[in-house]
């Protein structure tokens, strides 16, 4: 009986471990819907990146697009150095009046970016920290960039995440992000997710101009 009941344990311990991104600003491209769901790139989250010495992602043609720019006077290179886990190919991406390069994965193609778009008056006005603020659901300090810097960010329209999918994946994240010393409020894109929209601002260095 013993034997027969240390058998049945067993089992049963076996068997439990077998079950088992204001929003008329912004140019970035729509990223074509995807056949398959997107599943989040693997160690996503800010505190999963482990860089610590950050690599530059698409140098040279983020500076390329930048120097044919009509805003590069206004809007300096801004460059990821990570990826999130979501490897991805680099590509020049349409914003009217300004720059941008954004990152086709298997899946997906523009399933993030960064770009400066061109100038509107409502990115001279005085009180851009506040301005983000107030428009965006979600707001995040750079401290790795010339301050004062900071991002609004949330679903693209300056939505909140939906309570059915509050992780944003398969949406499209996106934020506005300001730095000191520039006048464009620059874009940050991605259908990967939320936690991967914040790995990419985390990562987020300006680029040399020369």
């Amino acid at each position: 009986m013993k034997k027969i009941l240390t058998l049945a344990i067993c089992c049963a311990a076996l068997a439990a471990c077998d079950a088992a991104p204001d929003a008329a600003q912004t140019g970035t491209e729509a990223p074509d819907t995807p056949q398959a769901p997107i599943s989040p790139p693997p160690h996503v989250g800010p505190d999963s990146v482990d860089t610590p010495d950050p690599v530059p992602l698409a140098v040279d043609l983020t500076r390329n697009e930048w120097k044919t720019a009509a805003n590069r006077d206004e809007c300096a290179p801004l460059i990821l150095t990570s990826d999130g886990g979501a490897g991805g190919e680099p590509r020049r991406a349409n914003f009217a009046g300004g720059w941008g390069v954004a990152f086709d994965t298997d899946e997906v193609n523009s399933a993030y970016g960064v770009a400066g778009p061109g100038v509107i008056p409502a990115d001279k006005a005085d009180g851009q920290e506040n301005r983000l603020r107030d428009q965006w659901p979600h707001f995040m300090q750079l401290p790795d960039l010339q301050q004062p810097a900071f991002a609004g960010y949330g679903l693209e329209g300056a939505k909140p995440y939906r309570a059915e999918a509050p992780d944003g994946v398969g949406d499209n994240s996106l934020a506005y992000v300001r730095f000191g010393g520039q006048t464009c409020t620059y874009n940050v894109w991605s259908r990967l997710g939320r936690a991967h929209l914040e790995v990419l601002l985390q990562s987020l260095r300006p680029g040399a101009t020369e």
